[in-house]
């Protein structure tokens, strides 16, 4: 558990916000109980606290478990906000953008409550 807690750690604090895990031998996170997979930087796994496994990309595949859309976001036409993907607010009409996109130029859907963008020196 102390190396799971260190890998996330790690990851968090270089701010590898690059890393997308398309490699068969890439890493993953699983959350506890959950059936799909996470980037190490995505906000599900950062709130999942020490109650993740890590495991490589083909493993979760073998297993059975999906992707996660770690870090996308929707939004529409018209609308000011941006929305999960379930949102009863959200038409058909919908355009997925990164979730640092959306907290530069929207704001969070007060149905859905998607994550919130962290802000960073840069921003």
């Amino acid at each position: 558990m102390r190396r799971t807690l260190a890998l996330i750690l790690l990851v968090l604090t270089t701010g590898a916000t690059a890393l997308v895990a398309q490699s068969p031998n890439d890493l993953v996170v699983v959350v506890t109980g959950t059936k799909q997979f996470h980037q190490p930087t995505c906000p599900v796994v950062a709130s999942a606290g020490a109650h993740v496994t890590i495991m490589k990309r083909s493993e979760a595949l073998r297993k059975g478990l999906t992707a996660h859309d770690c870090g996308k976001v929707y939004t529409q036409p018209g609308d000011n906000k941006y929305h999960l993907a379930t949102c009863s607010k959200l038409g058909a009409n919908r355009t997925a953008i990164t979730l640092d996109e959306a907290g530069k130029k929207f704001w969070p859907c007060p149905v859905c409550h998607p994550p919130i963008r962290q802000r960073t020196p840069q921003s």
